[in-house]
């Protein structure tokens, strides 16, 4: 059974692509006062370096996910491409929660070398709280013995 949760598209587009594009206008333009004014070229160098990184995030790591994808089988995260993991192989899926911003941070590896990492703010997604659930389901999947899941024998114990 695959269950599909997506992002509330405004919220993607006012949160995310809005911000990238902002951001890819700030490196052009700290990019011009570099080469061409170079009075404050230090100043502006620290710009580029957090637009690099910040642009890298979500275009290259693609650590925003709009659409994720959860069956018995894989978890997707589809941001600008997908990352696809298969359940079975993975071995580390660890959930940080961060209440006040409605996000966790969801940090996974596989037998097969891939990594991902990525900030999903579950407020602004269908069916949060199945998501939530979800997310700790696989995470006691992974680790059972996990520090978090003491003192909190029904949490992740079935798929929502």
């Amino acid at each position: 059974m695959e269950r599909i949760y997506e992002f509330e598209k405004n919220a993607y587009r006012n949160k995310v692509l809005i911000i990238n594009f902002l951001l890819m206008a700030v490196l052009v333009y700290a990019l011009y006062q570099v080469v061409f004014v170079p009075k404050y070229a230090v100043l502006w160098a620290l710009a580029i370096v957090v637009c690099v990184y910040a642009l890298a995030n979500s275009f290259l790591r693609k650590s925003n996910p709009r659409v994720i994808k959860v069956s018995d089988e894989r978890i997707v995260f589809s941001s600008f491409g997908e990352k696809c993991f298969e359940i079975a192989k993975l071995t580390k899926f660890r959930v940080k929660v961060s209440t006040p911003n409605y996000q966790v941070l969801v940090r996974l590896a596989d037998s097969d070398g891939r990594r991902g990492s990525f900030w999903i703010t579950y407020s602004f997604f269908n069916d949060k709280m199945d998501l939530i659930g979800e997310l700790d389901y696989l995470e006691r999947k992974v680790h059972p013995e996990s520090l978090r899941f003491r003192g909190r024998d029904k949490l992740g114990l079935a798929r929502p």
